[in-house]
């Protein structure tokens, strides 16, 4: 009898798993859309995101996808209100994006209106709840603040100092009461989608603390912890005690440019520098001259693993067109995630391991400075 009830409950979880993967739908009521299309960002926790294109349908949003997991999703319209422009540019900003949480099977509706920033917020289930309870709050005040900045820069020349600094006192006043109101949201709402993937968000802009991250940790409950917007969370709370000073763990991964398994551990008695990159990095690809040198100049002490946060074809295109040939790895997720379990928050972002596998370096950004401290580490180094 047991058996069979175990049988049984072994055919409902598989069902259950193949059933995970269920289409949703996000539709809108939003007067003045401009345009026939619209773009969007859409996150799943793992990866950085994937980019996307919609059609206007009748003057509204009407997008269908499927997915097995949550996803926090963008959406860029073309009205051209909605973008702060200077020049050839535009100062972005979150507020002129409109913004909701789909979960698998979900039908997400947009409703509101559309001003200097997109003032339409998400109805559909408790997860935008949540998330328009921040929007509603956060997203006004950021646009306040970005205004005076877009004021300055279409203005250059033309503010005496005094009313400049008026102007930045304001503008200083409006963030701090706009991270005052993330603060608040995500002491509230850490166990949400929104919250998992605002707590790293702000990581990466350095706008919280690790330590304020890591107290709201424990607070995230059981169903939350099984995501992985919960589990790069995790990663980049653990990932900050490697800094100068630490032993790194091993890194080990199968998704290599060859497609060899690659293994730190066969570097052991060697020094070896990690180089966080990406195509689309323009100050990586203009290291590539001086970490090529670097790596000449110590054939039998130095190697060189790049890992690179991209997507797989311009990955590979960029690995042959630049010549970098020295061993590749694309970032993935989970313990594949270098990037987030080493809390490399900037590109390009270097990390020097001595033959004693502790790291004796550590910086973010390009440039020759950085190559020369390398050197003269590796140079001066004693047993």
């Amino acid at each position: 009898m047991k058996k069979t009830v175990l049988f049984i409950a072994f055919i409902l979880c598989a069902i259950s798993l193949q059933a995970q993967v269920k289409e949703y739908t996000i539709t809108s009521s939003i007067k003045g859309i401009e345009g026939e299309e619209y773009d969007l960002t859409i996150w799943d926790g793992a990866n950085n995101g994937r980019w996307a294109k919609g059609k206007v349908s009748n003057g509204q949003i009407y997008y269908r996808d499927t997915t097995s997991v949550p996803l926090m999703i963008r959406i860029f319209l073309k009205n051209k209100g909605l973008y702060k422009s200077v020049g050839r540019g535009s100062i972005p900003v979150k507020s002129q994006g409109i913004w909701l949480v789909v979960m698998p099977g979900e039908k997400v509706q947009l409703k509101g209106h559309l001003s200097d920033f997109a003032e339409v917020y998400p109805q559909g289930g408790k997860e935008n709840k949540v998330l328009s309870e921040l929007t509603k709050a956060y997203h006004p005040l950021l646009n306040k603040a970005v205004n005076i900045e877009l004021h300055l820069a279409l203005n250059e020349g033309k503010v005496t100092a005094a009313e400049e600094a008026k102007l930045r006192q304001g503008q200083e006043n409006l963030n701090s009461a706009a991270q005052k109101v993330m603060d608040t949201f995500l002491e509230k709402y850490a166990s949400s989608i929104a919250g998992l993937y605002y707590i790293e968000d702000m990581l990466l802009r350095e706008n919280i603390s690790v330590e304020f991250a890591e107290k709201l940790l424990p607070s995230v409950t059981a169903k939350y912890r099984n995501t992985s917007f919960y589990k790069k969370v995790a990663n980049r709370v653990e990932g900050n005690k490697y800094t100068v000073g630490k032993t790194i763990f091993t890194i080990s991964s199968n998704n290599t440019y060859d497609g060899k398994a690659f293994t730190a551990d066969s570097w052991k008695g060697k020094f070896y520098l990690i180089d966080f990159w990406g195509s689309w990095c323009g100050p990586c690809m203009a290291d590539v001259p001086d970490l090529k040198k670097l790596r000449d100049a110590y054939p039998d002490k130095l190697q060189v693993l790049g890992i690179a946060s991209d997507k797989d074809t311009p990955w590979r295109k960029a690995v042959v067109e630049h010549d970098l040939n020295w061993t590749q790895i694309l970032n993935g997720a989970g313990e594949q995630d270098f990037v987030s379990r080493l809390n490399v928050a900037g590109f390009p972002t270097k990390i020097l391991v001595d033959p004693n596998g502790e790291i004796v370096y550590r910086s973010t950004g390009g440039g020759e400075t950085s190559f020369q401290k390398m050197a003269e580490i590796i140079e001066n180094w004693k047993k």
